[in-house]
């Protein structure tokens, strides 16, 4: 067996521990607690990959580990979460919806997994289930901060959705490259910064208009693409007219 890399098993862990936290706050029915320690699993699991990838410590072990931390944090809770909010009041019809999610996303992670070797750093296969799950969220975040209560009968729409985009074939910008980084680094800082400086000022508006963003991306570069495709084949394979053999 591998030596198992301290530091981002660790972080994992901490993905884990919010996980279990986010998962006492749903039994205790304090959703909005729950909701925010998954962001904060979140950041935990954004930061272990970042770490194992840049000093060169991804394992066999750290992947599965961090899978299971994953499946729970972005997978169960979310689940849970929904069905205690608004799905137990639509009988079997909810019940089949939090089984389809929570399915989704363990098909989700299985398919990352025996994809990892082959996985490109630019794009991911089929919405991540952090960002699923950040989605879901930020909608409860949003409307319990501002009394939006409308808010929360949409979960099992959009849980609907969510599920079929994780298991989708759509492409989704990785974020785990060098190269973006080291290219006009000083935009880059400038960029982050004014950012980061709109989201302390909105956080919750902020993170649902990003999660939002990103998992709309998927479809509307898909669709792009085959419009892009479909008028360049229509360019290049249309039969050319045929002469008119009646010319004066």
């Amino acid at each position: 067996m591998k030596k198992v890399s301290i530091i981002p098993s660790l972080l994992t862990t901490c993905n884990f521990f919010c996980g279990m936290l986010a998962m006492i706050f749903v039994m205790r029915e304090q959703f909005l607690y729950a909701a925010e320690a998954v962001c904060v699993a979140m950041l935990f699991d954004f930061v272990d990959g970042q770490v194992a990838r840049a000093k060169g410590m991804t394992t066999r072990f750290g992947i599965e580990y961090d899978t299971l931390a994953d499946m729970l944090s972005f997978g169960l809770v979310p689940t849970f979460m929904g069905y205690a909010m608004v799905l137990s009041g639509m009988g079997r019809f909810g019940i089949g919806i939090a089984f389809l999610y929570a399915v989704c996303a363990a098909l989700r992670l299985a398919r990352y997994n025996a994809q990892v070797h082959r996985e490109e750093r630019k794009h991911f296969t089929g919405l991540p289930t952090p960002a699923a799950a950040g989605l879901i969220c930020s909608v409860i975040v949003l409307a319990r901060r501002y009394d939006i209560h409308f808010l929360v009968t949409l979960l099992p729409f959009l849980m609907l959705a969510l599920s079929c985009l994780m298991v989708s074939t759509l492409r989704y910008p990785a974020f785990q490259g060098a190269s973006a980084r080291q290219k006009k680094p000083f935009l880059n800082l400038v960029s982050i910064v004014v950012t980061a400086s709109i989201i302390v000022s909105y956080p919750e508006a902020c993170f649902f208009l990003l999660f939002a963003a990103y998992a709309a991306s998927g479809i509307l570069a898909h669709f792009r693409f085959r419009t892009c495709t479909a008028w360049i084949r229509s360019v290049l394979l249309t039969e050319p007219l045929p002469e008119d053999a009646e010319n004066p």
